[in-house]
């Protein structure tokens, strides 16, 4: 009766009295967010980040969620993508390591590696992981893209050529989609030029003859030397009697 009473004084006078809050029943604390939907969260932003290009914030998502998963190869892989769009290598490949060491079983990361060895210009370890890549999963055609530009920086077109013909006959649309993972590209303008013909051959041999004229087209674009061959290599036979290479390329 009597705190009754002084309550009531308080507030007649304007003070607000300051009363404790009341101990909190189980059930009353509102659901906090689990590790796993705290990684979970961040990898969907990060996703979505990365796929507006917009890298740096892709990372600092990727980067949240691997706080609360350290061991998530996927993760890894996916950070290290972005590192390598916005160029910082030397994290990439920490990444990309990472990753294949909690998860060697994974092409895609051994393709990435790849890529990213072709980017430096370090040809022969490319070769060596996309080896891996192409091991565990031989129909990766993005592997064997990446694997052609190993084998033309390192000089070996012949092997460039075959693994050329080979991703385009995986996928004849490889070289206007990166979906199978991330390709190369990684050749001087004279090198790409070289690259061109040989992609224009491979289309050729597969009887696509739109796109070997499309890529002869850049071959020329890109001063390569040897067009004339075109009327040498029994692969274009099927382009000879088109009036479209005649405009390419005088017999």
């Amino acid at each position: 009766m009597q705190r009754h009473a002084f309550l009531s004084l308080l507030l007649l006078l304007g003070v607000c009295p300051v009363l404790a809050p009341p101990r909190a029943q189980a059930g009353d604390q509102p659901n906090q967010p689990t590790r796993v939907q705290v990684t979970q969260t961040a990898e969907v932003q990060g996703d979505a980040a990365r796929a507006r290009e917009n890298y740096y914030s892709a990372e600092w998502y990727y980067r949240k969620a691997l706080k609360n998963d350290r061991k998530n190869a996927v993760l890894y892989n996916k950070l290290g993508l972005v590192q390598l769009k916005v160029g910082n290598y030397r994290g990439a490949h920490d990444s990309f390591r990472r990753a294949i060491k909690l998860d060697s079983h994974n092409p895609h990361v051994y393709n990435n590696l790849g890529a990213l060895y072709c980017l430096q210009k370090k040809y022969k370890p490319a070769v060596k992981e996309l080896k891996h890549a192409l091991a565990l999963n031989e129909s990766m055609a993005a592997a064997h893209m990446n694997m052609a530009e190993a084998w033309m920086g390192r000089g070996d077109a012949n092997r460039a050529m075959n693994e050329y013909a080979r991703a385009i006959e995986l996928d004849p649309d490889i070289l206007d989609s990166s979906r199978n993972g991330v390709i190369a590209q990684i050749a001087t303008p004279e090198q790409r030029a070289w690259v061109n013909y040989l992609i224009a051959k491979a289309y050729a041999k597969r009887g696509n003859i739109e796109n070997a004229l499309e890529y002869l087209q850049r071959a020329k674009d890109g001063d390569f030397p040897n067009l004339h061959k075109v009327y040498d290599e029994e692969e274009f036979a099927a382009l000879w009697p088109d009036p479209r290479l005649e405009k390419i390329v005088k017999r």
